[in-house]
C-alpha cells in the first residue's frame, strides 16, 4: 500500500478517465440517438400540426397575416409550457439557487411582452396599416380568423406542444434533472430564431411576392423544418445535461448551490 488517503487523492486530482469525466474535465458520453429516438412521437405530432397548417393555408387561401398569427399562437404556447416546465423544475428541487425563482418569473414576463409586441407589429404590417404592396391594401386579410380551419390548426399546434411537454418532460421525469435556467433557454431560441424568422419571411412574401400562396407554403415548410431542427437540438442538449448530472459533473451554465457559513466562535449571528 502506498499510504495515500482519499483526501490526498482529491488534492492531486483525478487520475483515471472515468474520474476525469466525473470531474467534468472530459466530455461525458451521451446517448444522443436514444434521446432523439425517444422524442420521435412528439416530433411526429408537431410535424402533423405543421402539415395541417400548410393544408389550411392552401385550401383556405390564407393571408400572410393569418399565417404569421397562427405561428405566433404556436410560439406563445411554447413559451407558456416552458414556463410551466421551469416551475416544475424549481418545485422538483433541480434548481441550485433561490434566484432561479426570479429567473422563471422574469422569463414569462419578458416573453409575453415580446410576443405581444410581435403581434401588434404583425397586425399593423400585414393588415395593410403600415405597408401596402403596390399601393393597395390586402383584401380582407382577417377573413381566415372567422373560419373553423384557422382555429382548428391553432388548437392543433397548441395540443401538439402540450403533448410534447407531457411526453418529453412530465413522462420523462426531466423536472428532477434539468435546472430552470436550462429550461427557459429553449423557447428563447425559438423566439429569436423562429418567430423573428417568420416575421421576416412573412414580410418578404407580403411585400415582394404580393402574398403568393407558394411563398406562404415555403414559409410554413421552413417553419416545420426549423421546428424539427430546434427540437432535436434541445433533446441532445437535455441528454448532455442529464448525462453530466448522472456522472456527477455540474452541467455548463448551472449555478452553484449556496453554501452554509460555519458559525464563528459558537456564536449565532443575529439579524
Amino acid at each position: 500500500m502506498n499510504g495515500r488517503t482519499t483526501g490526498d487523492r482529491a488534492k492531486t486530482g483525478p487520475s483515471t478517465a472515468a474520474e476525469k469525466e466525473t470531474a467534468g474535465e472530459s466530455p461525458v458520453r451521451v446517448a444522443g440517438a436514444a434521446a432523439v429516438g425517444r422524442a420521435v412521437p412528439s416530433l411526429v405530432l408537431v410535424l402533423l400540426a405543421d402539415a395541417a397548417a400548410v393544408w389550411a393555408a392552401v385550401a383556405g387561401e390564407w393571408s400572410v397575416l393569418a399565417v404569421v398569427t397562427v405561428c405566433l399562437i404556436d410560439g406563445l404556447a411554447d413559451g407558456v409550457l416552458a414556463w410551466l416546465r421551469a416551475r416544475a423544475s424549481f418545485a422538483a428541487g433541480s434548481a441550485t439557487d433561490a434566484r432561479d425563482q426570479v429567473l422563471v418569473r422574469e422569463f414569462i414576463r419578458t416573453y409575453l411582452i415580446v410576443v405581444g409586441a410581435q403581434s401588434v407589429v404583425a397586425y399593423m404590417v400585414f393588415a395593410g396599416l403600415l405597408l401596402r404592396p403596390g399601393g393597395e391594401a390586402p383584401a380582407d386579410p382577417a377573413a381566415p380568423f372567422a373560419t373553423w380551419q384557422f382555429w382548428a390548426v391553432a388548437g392543433g399546434l397548441v395540443v401538439a406542444r402540450a403533448a410534447a411537454y407531457w411526453w418529453d418532460f412530465v413522462h420523462g421525469d426531466e423536472a428532477r434533472v434539468i435546472p430552470p435556467e436550462a429550461v427557459v433557454a429553449e423557447p428563447l431560441r425559438r423566439l429569436f430564431v423562429l418567430q423573428f424568422g417568420i416575421l421576416a419571411g412573412g414580410l418578404v412574401v407580403y411585400w415582394l411576392f404580393d402574398s403568393s400562396p407558394t411563398g406562404l407554403v415555403v414559409l410554413l415548410v421552413a417553419k416545420a423544418a426549423a421546428d424539427v431542427a430546434l427540437a432535436v437540438f434541445e433533446r441532445l442538449r437535455t441528454a448532455r445535461i442529464a448525462a453530466a448530472i448522472a456522472a456527477g459533473a455540474a452541467p455548463r451554465g448551472r449555478l452553484d448551490a449556496p453554501r452554509t457559513r460555519a458559525r464563528r466562535g459558537g456564536r449565532r449571528r443575529r439579524r
